[in-house]
């Protein structure tokens, strides 16, 4: 039996054919990554308000799990296995083309690579201010709902994968 692509995965490898048309590799064979998001995040705190604290520059790797595009502004949550980020890229403050590119071909589920320096948000939120990104996995199936309802104030997980991970690994299931 033929594997056939949903609308949502046709979408999903067009974006790959433009990455390879623009000449980005989709899955390279290495990653640059200095620190996990739990390390950066960390020496990041340990050195804010300290003179350091703005110069701390960490190269970060992750899973994409939500972005939010302000127009000039694109905010992205990135997790890796030891937390989340907030990946901050703004139009102007890194290369045109980058910007066009993560805007109109990352999707949920892709794993990047983010270079900049560390800092924390209007909101409080500790956050990389992306100097550059590639792409080191393209997800051509997308990530499955999570399933979850509040009992008695707490989240119960109701799905058959109450294991984040292993749900996004075993997605065809």
């Amino acid at each position: 039996m033929a594997w056939e692509p949903t609308p949502l995965e046709e979408q999903r490898l067009a974006k790959l054919a433009r990455l390879q048309e623009a000449g980005i590799d989709p899955y390279p064979l290495r990653s640059a990554r200095s620190h996990t998001v739990a390390a950066a995040v960390a020496a990041f705190e340990a050195a804010e308000g300290t003179p350091a604290g703005d110069e701390i520059a960490v190269t970060l790797t992750g899973r994409v799990v939500s972005m939010r595009d302000m127009g000039r502004t694109i905010f992205t949550h990135v997790e890796d296995g030891t937390g989340r980020v907030q990946l901050f890229l703004r139009r102007g403050e890194v290369d045109e083309e980058a910007h066009l590119n993560f805007r109109k071909l990352v999707d949920l589920g892709d794993f990047v690579e983010a270079r900049g320096k560390m800092f924390r948000t209007r909101m409080g939120e500790v956050s990389l201010h992306t100097e550059g990104w590639r792409m080191l996995s393209k997800a051509l199936s997308p990530l499955p709902l999570v399933k979850e309802r509040e009992v008695d104030g707490h989240l119960e997980r109701y799905s058959a994968f109450a294991d984040q991970e292993e749900r996004y690994r075993q997605r065809y299931a």
